[in-house]
Order: C-alpha cells, then sequence, then structure tokens
C-alpha cells in the first residue's frame, strides 16, 4: 500500500512539473497557445470529418440512403482545415461571441436588479453592479476580443501554475511522511 501511494506521489509530480510547463507557455506565450488549442481542434475535426466520410463511403445502400455522414464529414473536414490553417479567427470569433454573451447577461441583470429594486430588496445594489461587470467585460471583449482572450489565457496560466506547486509541495509532504 505505501508503494502504491509512493508511486502515485511521484506521477504526481512528474504531472504537475508537465503542468507548470505548460503554465509557463501559457503566461508567456498565450497567442501561440491558444493557436496551437485552435489547430488542435482543427485535427480533431478534420480527423472527425474523414472518419465520418470513411464510414459513409463503406455503408451499405440502405443505411447510404438516410446516413447524413457524407455532408457532416464534409463540414467537419473543412472548418478543421479552415482552423488549422487560419488559427486566430477562432480566438477572435470567440472573444466576440462571449462579448455578445456578456452584453445580454448585462442587459437580464440590469432588468433584474430594477425588479428587485420595485420590490424594495436590498440586494438589489450588488445585481446592478454585477450588470455593470458585466457589461464592461463583453464591450473589452468586444471591442479587442484577441488581446483579452489572451489576459484570460494568462491568468489560467497563472492559477494552474499556482494550483500545481501546491501539488508538488503536498506530493513531497507526503513522501517524506511515508519515508
Amino acid at each position: 500500500m505505501v508503494e502504491r501511494v509512493k508511486n502515485y506521489e511521484k506521477t504526481s509530480i512528474a504531472t504537475s512539473i508537465l503542468l507548470i510547463v505548460l503554465s509557463f507557455f501559457l503566461i508567456f506565450k498565450p497567442e501561440a497557445s491558444l493557436n496551437f488549442i485552435v489547430i488542435v481542434i482543427g485535427a480533431f475535426l478534420s480527423l472527425l470529418g474523414i472518419i465520418h466520410m470513411v464510414s459513409y463511403f463503406t455503408s451499405n445502400i440502405e443505411n447510404k440512403t438516410i446516413s447524413t455522414e457524407l455532408i457532416q464529414g464534409t463540414i467537419y473536414t473543412i472548418i478543421g482545415l479552415f482552423l488549422i490553417f487560419r488559427p486566430s479567427i477562432l480566438n477572435e470569433f470567440l472573444g466576440v461571441i462571449i462579448g455578445a454573451w456578456q452584453i445580454i447577461q448585462f442587459i437580464v441583470k440590469f432588468q433584474f436588479a430594477f425588479n428587485l429594486k420595485s420590490a424594495a430588496s436590498p440586494t438589489w445594489a450588488l445585481m446592478l453592479i454585477t450588470a455593470i461587470v458585466h457589461l464592461v467585460f463583453g464591450l473589452l471583449l468586444i471591442i479587442n476580443p484577441f488581446s483579452t482572450i489572451a489576459t484570460i489565457t494568462m491568468v489560467t496560466g497563472i492559477i494552474l501554475l499556482i494550483t500545481e506547486i501546491g501539488n508538488i509541495a503536498e506530493s513531497i509532504a507526503m513522501l517524506f511522511k511515508l519515508s
């Protein structure tokens, strides 16, 4: 049992070291990190598309009459190749989508804040502040989507770095305790 725990902790340390390397990449190269992630997604979609097309062409005639695999495969492959060769487009598009969603959240929370005020609820001001935060964040994402997404990527890297340093410290402490 003790040996199993020791092996687990050693594996945990190795995994944490790899994740720390990833966190540095996210922190210091956020644009490259985002592009890499999009390229991996594009490769996955292309592979999925090819699998669908092969499935269509290898299926029997009865299945082909009701199958949508050829069109699905074609669409997945086109989107995948587009993402592979133009990865930055998704990063910008994603920022705009998240920004628009944040503005919708602002509208909903803004309305809700005034509904709470009409009901004499003491939490209406907090809801209004939350709504304004959504508006500011949404506008930032729409005005400068790639930089905002890059900043979020950097923050993610920082959080990952901190948690993995904690994991290493915890694993080392456990190994010393078991020795």
